[in-house]
């Protein structure tokens, strides 16, 4: 026989116990459903926070900042630090805090680099207008913030290098901010009122500054990362530095490499700049970067998928277990057929074909029904992941068509394999055995 007639014969076969196979079916499709699905959620979390990278200024970005206690850092060691950290090791981090300056130098002499920003934010502030007043948290950096989080003006303007320089008092506001003290007026051009209240030394101190609003942010969302992005407003770090501060330290530092190639140069550049500029080897800072936080997350994804597809293929065993059952019950069945068939001239190559197409048929059949079932369970698994385990996460499915491929292709193999043995039954059987059986 061909290929073509053993496929007819075993479908043919398959019909005659519709509720057996379909049952050995099921099997099938849970297991490469499963392996379709719980792929989809574990690719998700890589592409989840790509996502949020891309949202928040992209793969190109490096960060720099101080921490208070550094592994690496400082030259007097305290019980404070023993304290903190619980192991003697760790020092105070003496280290000069980052200055605006640093931004500069860093732009002026880094290589591979096309914007540097300096940041700083400070919270419990209010901003008031025409008598409405809404909490918030001012944030304050050089010219280009708007390029560095991937975040501009839906109205108006960011303010300029100039306006930095001469400490002017203009704010961009978030669009909360809009919505909540503007209400339908149009808020560039007007006056708002920024406002924090500090107490220091027992006694109580109210900070006021009027500013002059150029700008609307666009709406970014209380997802993820930018949690909160929308009730900010944004004003030139100098005028934060000048009116409340009275000194020019900065929280951080955000570089926009060239490319993701020209990282590592990057950020060799600013530790000797850093270094020269405040006396120390620029290893006293930290440099976070986006791809290391991308290639975390790919590691955790493929964690999840080997656990859950671990899972997945203890399912996809036992549905094999399920097939070679089913095979040799229908080898029993059909013994007289079988010697019949070779009293007819049937070789043992063909009556194994027949078998092993049988259960290649019922396997495929479940493996493209449980591939499709898989696209719609790890949509599922991953709505389920964003309302009950990571609220408000979006936790995206990532369907692979390559992985739907491999998990049809297992799925025949798994038929195969596991119908090899009662194929190899039937075909060893002669016709005289076969046909003398009960």
């Amino acid at each position: 026989m061909n290929l073509m007639e053993c496929i007819i014969l075993g479908i043919s076969n398959l019909r005659r116990n519709p509720l057996r196979s379909a049952l050995t079916i099921l099997g099938i499709i849970v297991g490469v459903g499963s392996v379709v699905s719980m792929v989809s959620v574990g690719d998700g979390s890589s592409a989840m926070v790509l996502r949020e990278i891309e949202r928040t200024g992209g793969t190109k970005m490096v960060e720099i900042y101080k921490d208070d206690w550094d592994k690496q850092s400082g030259t007097l060691s305290s019980a404070a630090g023993s304290v903190v950290r619980g192991k003697s090791r760790w020092k105070r981090n003496r280290a000069e805090d980052l200055e605006t300056e640093d931004a500069f130098a860093i732009l002026e002499r880094a290589r591979g680099i096309v914007n540097v920003v300096a940041e700083d934010d400070m919270p419990g502030w209010s901003v008031s207008y025409q008598g409405r007043t809404k909490e918030s948290r001012i944030v304050a950096s050089t010219a280009g913030y708007d390029r560095s989080h991937n975040w501009y003006p839906s109205e108006g303007r960011f303010f300029s290098a100039e306006e930095v320089e001469d400490a002017s008092s203009v704010a961009v506001i978030g669009s909360k901010i809009k919505e909540e003290v503007f209400l339908d007026e149009d808020p560039v051009g007007k006056e708002i009122k920024a406002s924090r209240r500090s107490y220091w030394r027992g006694r109580g101190g109210l900070y006021e500054v009027r500013l002059k609003v150029i700008g609307v942010m666009e709406e970014k969302g209380d997802a993820m990362d930018t949690s909160g992005w929308d009730d900010r407003f944004i004003i030139p770090i100098t005028t934060l530095q000048q009116r409340f501060k009275g000194r020019d330290d900065v929280e951080r530092i955000r570089i926009e490499a060239v490319d993701v190639d020209t990282i590592p140069l990057a950020i060799a550049d600013a530790k000797q700049i850093l270094g020269r500029q405040h006396n120390n080897t620029g290893e006293e800072y930290n440099y976070w970067t986006a791809t290391e936080e991308l290639a975390t997350a790919n590691k955790v994804g493929l964690v999840m998928k080997a656990l859950m597809g671990g899972i997945a293929g203890i399912a996809l065993m036992v549905a094999g277990i399920g097939v070679m059952n089913i095979m040799l019950v229908s080898v029993t069945d059909r013994t007289k057929e079988i010697g019949l068939r070779k009293a007819l001239g049937a070789t043992r190559n063909d009556i194994l074909a027949q078998f092993l197409v049988e259960a290649a048929v019922l396997t495929l059949s479940g493996g493209i029904i449980g591939a499709i079932a898989g696209v719609f369970m790890g949509q599922g698994t991953a709505a389920l992941i964003s309302k009950f385990v990571w609220e408000g996460s979006n936790w995206p499915s990532v369907i692979s068509f390559g992985t739907m491929v491999i998990a049809l292709l297992v799925s025949v193999a798994i038929g195969v394999f596991f119908g090899l043995y009662p194929a190899n039954k039937a075909a060893k059987l002669t016709p005289v055995e076969a046909l003398r059986t009960d």
